[in-house]
């Protein structure tokens, strides 16, 4: 722990270590964290974030930044603490802005984007009496889930609805302070942008004004995958839940991917946090990779090893201060994304699957409730054409006889004895497109033949006039041709198939394994209730499968052992009993993920 001047500062802090110190048994994951977000993208991701409440002072502004970062600084719990309102709208009681600005935003193209915002709110206003006792000056406390957004170049907010992650009001261990975290999708907001660049303002998120034990901390911060053909391939996942640190570390398990085989292997990691104090010390985050035993403490340039959640928001190996108010000391709300220094491969090795962090703490305590994970691997769609000609290759040597499986072979056979020749033609089945299609996913080892008697005028016609072949060399090659023959049938007039390839094996315990063709998803269970009840009626076999990590559940129409009799199932539009969008869902198959 650092040492303070001695006088009324040391007593204070004297006071709130001690605090600290009786909250110190026990860590409480209070909402287990999720994966909200998972996909292998060429492009990366991003974060822009600001705070929602700072302090007011004599003849200081809330919108005034907050830039004392000494060994002496105040924290959140010294000073009263009221809204930032930067708009000059009526209709908003607070708002902040920061601004997003890729590089060659020309070539980048938004795939996803979350919106998290978070906040210690007890009631509405609070203070701290002459007793040193927390009492409430206005008791109310209104829903959390409802915000303003502004975006770029944009004057009018549009309501943002989110899904309640967290709220300590009721639960023991954060009553005191009644922190809560809430999750937007905005993704398709974001996508409507020509640019998405420019500033984004987040208004009428709740914090608690004054003073409540703990402190009044809040702000919001916005996560952003994007695509970009120029740059490398990246497995991202993010999780997001609710959990307190003090004295027990909790860990927080990222799977699914495989690093790069050989070379360096880059990551990076972003996350928010909730009452990570500037000048309280001991918060930790250690990173493992693989089995490892060993985890390695995670430190920054602006980010200490003995002090990683600093009131502080930081984008790679800056302070984020293209944001209004730019704030360096955010009091209490904690938003970073920076690279994993891993140098000679130290912290993540090659060939790693799995990485784990850990969130420690000896001194200050602090929320988390989102956290995200990038690594550099392979490109899996060229990973599985490779391995598909590999197998092609040793295919070919082994077979005796060369066969093109899409032509119409004819085999004359000689006979020692004979002076008469016997013709006989072996065929073989010209695949469809889909079964092409399905042969490259799931290369079968035998090749059917058939014997069919024709005659030699047969044979010269099939000679003459071959029928169109089509091979296919890799899965890109299959669905531009899926996407070719969505568009023709589209033009006829029926319903346009969205094209459909594996996706990432999701694991959920005791549910049998399989490839569910899913017809939709729900978070509330009465809803996928009334949704499998009316596809019954339409006499579809509609079950409901519930995924616990997620908390949401799918109902399906079907459930085959095999990708190829999934993906029939699938184009035949559930053997033309349903014209609504599907997807397969591959569950405990074992196969990892694809794309």
């Amino acid at each position: 722990m650092k040492t303070f001047s001695i006088g009324i500062q040391s007593l204070f802090y004297l006071l709130l270590i001690s605090f600290c110190s009786s909250v110190n048994s026990y860590s409480q994951l209070a909402v287990p964290f999720k994966v909200r977000y998972q996909s292998y993208v060429k492009g990366d991701m991003m974060v822009i974030s600001n705070t929602i409440v700072n302090r007011k002072e004599n003849r200081t502004s809330t919108s005034e930044p907050y830039n004392d970062i000494t060994e002496i600084a105040k924290l959140n719990d010294q000073f009263e603490m009221n809204y930032i309102d930067i708009d000059n709208d009526q209709s908003t009681f607070s708002s902040s802005s920061a601004a997003l600005n890729l590089s060659n935003v020309a070539s980048k193209k938004i795939k996803y984007a979350g919106l998290y915002w978070s906040a210690t709110y007890k009631y509405d206003s609070g203070v701290r009496d002459k007793n040193w006792s927390y009492v409430a000056v206005d008791k109310n406390r209104a829903s959390v889930n409802e915000i303003k957004l502004k975006l770029p170049n944009q004057n009018e907010y549009i309501t943002i609805t989110g899904e309640l992650i967290f709220d300590g009001l009721s639960v023991k261990n954060f009553k005191e302070s009644a922190p809560y975290a809430v999750y937007a999708d905005v993704t398709k907001e974001i996508q409507s942008l020509q640019n998405p660049n420019g500033e984004y303002t987040v208004a009428n998120i709740r914090a608690t004004q004054g003073i409540i034990s703990g402190g009044v901390a809040g702000g919001w911060t916005l996560f952003l995958v994007y695509e970009d053909e120029t740059e490398t391939g990246k497995f991202i996942t993010s999780f997001d839940g609710f959990v307190g640190i003090t004295a027990r570390p909790v860990e927080i398990l990222y799977t699914g991917f495989s690093t790069l085989p050989e070379g360096r292997v880059n990551a990076k990691l972003a996350g928010s946090v909730l009452e990570g104090d500037r000048n309280l010390v001991g918060d930790q985050l250690e990173i493992k990779s693989g089995d490892s035993k060993n985890y390695t403490l995670l430190s920054h340039s602006l980010k200490p090893i003995d002090n990683f959640f600093n009131s502080t928001i930081v984008v790679n190996d800056s302070y984020f201060e293209n944001r209004n108010p730019n704030s360096i000391n955010t009091l209490g709300y904690d938003t970073f994304l920076i690279p994993i220094d891993n140098e000679n491969n130290a912290v993540i090795q090659n060939n790693t699957s799995k990485v784990s962090l850990k969130l420690k703490s000896s001194g200050d305590r602090y929320s988390m409730f989102f956290s995200a994970f990038n690594v550099e691997v392979k490109d899996p769609v060229k990973e599985i054409e490779s391995n598909l000609l590999a197998s092609k290759e040793i295919k070919e040597v082994q077979k005796p006889i060369a066969i093109n499986p899409d032509l119409v072979v004819t085999e004359k056979e000689k006979t020692d004895n004979s002076e008469s020749k016997e013709a006989e033609n072996i065929t073989s089945e010209k695949p469809t497109i889909l079964e092409q299609a399905i042969a490259e996913i799931e290369p079968k080892n035998d090749v059917k033949e058939k014997t069919v008697e024709t005659n030699e005028t047969q044979i010269e016609e099939e000679k003459v006039s071959p029928p169109p072949t089509r091979t296919y060399y890799s899965i890109r090659d299959m669905i531009k041709e899926s996407e070719k023959m969505n568009a023709e049938i589209g033009e006829n007039g029926n319903k346009k198939r969205i094209t459909v390839i594996p996706g990432a094996d999701v694991l959920i315990p005791q549910q049998p394994k399989g490839y569910y063709v899913v017809a939709n998803v729900f978070a509330k269970p009465n809803n996928a209730e009334r949704f499998e009840a009316k596809l019954k009626k339409k006499g579809l076999d509609a079950q409901t499968l519930y995924n616990p990590t997620t908390n949401l559940k799918s109902v399906y129409i079907g459930k085959f052992g095999s990708w190829s009799d999934a993906i029939k199932f699938y184009y035949s539009n559930a053997e033309g009993k349903y014209d609504g969008e599907l997807w397969i869902m591959l569950v405990n198959t074992s196969t990892g993920t694809i794309l």
